[in-house]
């Protein structure tokens, strides 16, 4: 079993198909339960359409890699600075926007690897902090975060469909030795 972590090139059209078919299958799978489906659909459907994830992918402040498990991507992370955060929070921060996994990879132990690279990028920029964003009620997500030195610090409403939910705003201080 060989990974590595690869950027996705947004003028690769088979990458920008295979993260498409990731970020829906993995949001559906998370999301889907607790949610009306036509909600759900509606949300991958808007979020994760080919122009969206082509815009993202070509915004200079952000970066998307695939965790590649023997040439075949099996989840990806999403990572922004500066304007390109969805919130503005913290001076001189990073947020892990997106950090998901194929569900058939999940309780595996790969998004270990992914964080690696999250924390990587902190210290490679200089940021002072790593910030996302959790559902409340995600606590095998929370836990993992929390593993890293992640800390609750806020929260906001999140939209799916007539569904509000609320999302936990965790960081990370970069400043402290890991």
């Amino acid at each position: 079993m060989k990974t590595r972590i690869v950027p996705v090139a947004a003028d690769n059209e088979k990458d920008v198909i295979a993260l498409q078919k990731i970020a829906t299958k993995s949001f559906t799978a998370m999301f889907g339960p607790y949610h009306d489906f036509q909600a759900v659909k509606s949300y991958t459907d808007e979020a994760y359409a080919l122009p969206v994830l082509i815009g993202e992918l070509n915004d200079p402040d952000s970066r998307t890699y695939f965790l590649k498990l023997d040439g075949t991507p099996i989840g990806y992370l999403k990572l922004n600075w500066r304007l390109a955060q969805t919130d503005q929070l913290f001076d001189n921060a990073m947020q892990l926007q997106r950090i998901y996994l194929l569900p058939e990879y999940w309780n595996r132990h790969l998004g270990r690897l992914l964080m690696e690279k999250v924390l990587d990028e902190a210290r490679k920029t200089g940021v002072k902090t790593v910030w996302l964003g959790v559902w409340e009620h995600n606590d095998r997500a929370r836990h993992f975060y929390e593993q890293y030195g992640f800390k609750k610090v806020g929260s906001h409403l999140f939209t799916i469909g007539p569904d509000r939910q609320t999302d936990f705003w965790y960081a990370r201080s970069m400043m402290s030795a890991d």
